[in-house]
């Protein structure tokens, strides 16, 4: 069984978001993030975990090589590549709960102003709809 390249997966997983899953964007950062920004764990000695093996990327390259017919990848470039989709679903999911949150606000303060068509149908509309 072979397991898809981390970069090929954030890439996925950051145009699907685009198209009206936004939410799958944190998604991406959380699964990737020990990858692409550190785990940030320390040991007893005070040095970080600098463990080949570790994380996605270290399982990736480990089964690779493995396996025969693996196509030769450049660990940088997954990285690099792995790093790009990660910063740009960050970017997205940030951006998208900035709007959330201003759309919120904006309602919350202003719903006077939006008039009780907001919130309740009115009789006339409810024989229209059918209902």
């Amino acid at each position: 069984m072979s397991l898809t390249r981390p970069d090929v997966n954030a890439k996925q997983m950051f145009f699907i978001g685009l198209f009206g899953l936004p939410w799958l964007w944190v998604v991406n950062v959380m699964y990737h993030f020990r990858d692409v920004y550190g785990n940030g764990n320390t040991s007893a000695d005070g040095e970080g975990e600098n463990d080949e093996n570790a994380g996605i990327l270290g399982g990736m390259m480990s089964e690779s090589e493995d396996n025969d017919q693996a196509e030769d990848v450049d660990p940088e470039l997954v990285k690099s590549e792995l790093r790009k989709w990660v910063l740009r679903s960050t970017i997205g999911s940030a951006f998208y709960f900035l709007v959330l949150v201003t759309w919120i606000i904006v309602f919350q303060v202003n719903r006077e102003s939006f008039g009780p068509k907001w919130f309740v149908m009115s009789q006339e509309e409810e024989t229209l709809t059918g209902w």
